[in-house]
């Protein structure tokens, strides 16, 4: 054989075995990045799916699995836009195959899920139009069609919400709460004076710099509290002694915010549990009572002001859609009744969470991706009527609902504000917590508060066991309320068009007592009371 021939020989047979080698690396990638989506390993497969893109550009299946993993992160979602406008681009196959790595085009999901991506970056008028398309070319009894026309629906509302925008002022809860990393589930006690938050930061120690969720590549949850100082300013939250290597979520707290229920995810089977404060220390969480937590997944509960009502989410079965809204009472044993389905006028086919009693109990705030959601879930209200039913929910509106999941939101105790989480551009990291200025045409909120603080005499330390008891003089019916040992804080709900004996106790021993009148105005009232104790009494 001639040297030139020879050479050409030897040039094209490294050639072939290199375009061998570099075709059975895609295969790999692209058998290990389907195996991950498997696994809804969606951060991780989106890793692989790009490295794919950037090797094969114009493939059209690889850009649809890239912008479908996209869309399904918690915070990534509009970068799946520019790879879905490539896919459907490359075209559609009708006999697509999603575990071929040579197949070249994307299958007819692809159009239904670039106007979810279109959607969510408020391009709806776009968004109905692919929808509409889709649902031309596919079969009437085609899966996709219920859901594309449910999408229009929720685009239709979301034209809607944007062009007529309610009057919320949104404030950003600053760098001593937000940090760069997720920070979201915010419970807020009634005098405003305690916040409770999820976060996904790392810890003051490290501790937590390895314990990642094999997802999003993020640290795990964790509770973090902040208290107001003298000067109503947020304090450098604290991280909770309750917290483990698992996921830990703040959902909801008493009125005095010395009882916290906390969402527990075992193994992803989530329950409830609840954990009182001792002191300064909280105590280790116990699991929710009755059939409240379930082999199914329960992520949220609300507990009514006088302790005697709840509400939780679950997705057990025989409901009307996913999640829905439970409903306990008090019994006379002081256990809680069985959960009882809270009903259609409230649950939807779709998913209910995260859900919110006002502190005077007649409004319920939750979330959904039914009803008139403008986009995934929206944040909605209910008013309990003299019947004693729940009316239709009312979408809260944009800007709080946008086109995204909008889940947390916590009204204060009169309803005039509200704290909520948010993805929103121009925060300080990937979720935020915002505080709200609600309009006044919203519902107001019918509640007296006595709140207030119990002062120890100089030099000395507020008492282990203080109290302020709250007896009905009408009907006898009598209330504890425990004062936090931190500060000497209580709270106390007092129902209107009652009197009231209030007595100051320390260790068993009562201080001082007054009788309270409570009118029957509607509205927000609060009465605010200080005591100073004597060293005499600190001393009985």
């Amino acid at each position: 054989m001639k040297k030139g021939v020879a050479l050409l020989f030897f040039s094209l047979l490294v050639s072939g075995v290199n375009a061998q080698i570099s075709g059975s690396n895609f295969n790999y990638k692209f058998l290990e990045a389907n195996q991950l989506m498997e696994e809804k390993l969606w951060n991780r497969a989106s890793d692989i799916w790009s490295q794919l893109v950037l090797e094969d550009p114009s493939n059209g299946n690889v850009n649809y699995k890239l912008g479908y993993c996209l869309l399904e992160t918690a915070n990534r979602k509009l970068e799946s836009l520019k790879y879905l406008e490539q896919a459907v681009e490359s075209g559609v196959s009708e006999n697509y195959d999603p575990y071929d790595p040579s197949e070249k085009k994307a299958p007819i999901d692809s159009r239904y899920f670039l106007s979810r991506a279109l959607h969510l970056d408020y391009q709806m008028e776009r968004a109905i139009i692919n929808y509409n398309q889709l649902i031309a070319e596919i079969p009437s009894k085609h899966r996709l069609v219920s859901l594309a026309e449910r999408q229009i629906e929720m685009c239709d509302e979301a034209i809607y919400q944007v062009a007529n925008p309610q009057k919320y002022s949104i404030s950003n809860a600053d760098s001593t709460i937000n940090s760069s990393y997720n920070d979201y589930s915010p419970v807020i006690s009634l005098n405003e004076k305690t916040l409770f938050f999820t976060s996904r930061r790392i810890r003051v120690d490290s501790t937590n710099i390895r314990i990642t969720d094999d997802d999003t590549g993020e640290n795990k949850e964790d509770i973090y509290v902040s208290y107001r100082d003298q000067d109503n300013e947020w304090q450098s939250p604290e991280l909770l002694n309750i917290n483990t290597d698992e996921h830990a979520a703040s959902i909801s707290v008493s009125p005095d915010a010395q009882t916290l229920y906390i969402y527990f995810d075992q193994g992803g089977n989530g329950d409830i549990y609840k954990s009182q404060l001792v002191g300064e220390i909280w105590t280790t969480p116990e699991p929710m009572g009755s059939d409240i937590n379930s082999p199914a997944w329960e992520t949220h509960i609300t507990v009514s002001s006088d302790e005697k009502t709840l509400f939780f989410i679950s997705d057990r079965e025989n409901g009307y859609g996913g999640r829905d809204i439970y409903r306990c009472v008090k019994l006379p044993n002081n256990k809680w009744s069985k959960a009882l389905n809270v009903g259609p006028e409230l649950n939807t086919p779709y998913d209910e969470d995260a859900v919110f009693l006002s502190a005077d109990g007649k409004t319920l705030y939750f979330s959904s991706n039914g009803h008139t959601s403008m986009g995934d879930f929206d944040i909605f209200s209910s008013s309990l009527g003299d019947d004693g039913a729940w009316s239709k929910p009312q979408n809260m509106g944009y800007p709080i609902n946008t086109t995204d999941a909008d889940v947390y939101f916590y009204p204060t105790a009169d309803n005039k504000r509200a704290y909520y989480s948010s993805g929103k551009k121009g925060g300080l990291g990937l979720k935020d917590i915002y505080s709200i200025d609600l309009p006044e045409s919203k519902i107001d909120s019918d509640l007296s508060v006595l709140k207030g603080y119990i002062y120890p005499a100089e030099g000395e330390k507020i008492p282990d066991n203080c109290l302020v008891v709250a007896t009905n003089k009408n009907t006898g019916e009598r209330t504890e309320y425990r004062v936090r040992q931190r500060d000497g804080s209580y709270i106390a709900i007092l129902p209107t068009c009652e009197t009231y004996e209030i007595g100051y106790f320390v260790n068993d021993e009562l201080v001082e007592e007054e009788s309270i009148d409570v009118t029957c105005e509607s509205g927000y009232q609060t009465i605010d009371r200080e005591i100073f104790l004597l060293p005499v009494q600190l001393s009985k």
